[in-house]
């Protein structure tokens, strides 16, 4: 008996600076670290508002609302796992919050897509590890 080979998508990489992100992920929860003067951020850092130390930062629930800022359509698959889904977005995403994200938006056709739609930061299964993608608000 053959057993179809699933192929694998690729493994993230992370630093010590984004493992809070990736851990809340694997939670379901989508956060990001943000400064008592109220400034937000992808990862720890070193705050580029009133200069806290990135340990000073604190890992918040975000709103995951934004706004995609520009985008690409893939037409090739660079990694086995993506074939299935060509064509398919790979967007940057201006969030509420003011932090930018490279993700997918899903939930549109790839011609729905526009600069200035309205998303929102939904967390997904992908493999045995969670990712973000960025849900159109149509």
């Amino acid at each position: 008996m053959s057993t179809k080979h699933e192929i694998k998508p690729p493994a993230r990489v992370v630093t010590n600076e984004d493992k809070p992100f990736w851990d809340a992920l694997d939670a379901g929860r989508f956060v990001l670290a943000r400064c008592s003067c109220g400034a937000w951020y992808a990862r720890s850092q070193a705050c580029l508002t009133c200069q806290a130390s990135a340990a000073s930062l604190i890992w918040t629930a975000a709103s995951g609302r934004g706004v995609v800022a520009t985008f690409v359509v893939f037409e090739k698959a660079y990694h086995a796992c993506f074939e299935q889904r060509l064509p398919y977005v790979v967007a940057v995403v201006e969030l509420e919050e003011g932090p930018e994200f490279i993700t997918n938006v899903i939930g549109c056709s790839v011609d729905e897509v526009t600069i200035g739609m309205a998303v929102d930061m939904v967390v997904i299964a992908r493999g045995d590890q969670a990712i973000h993608q960025a849900q159109a608000r149509l």
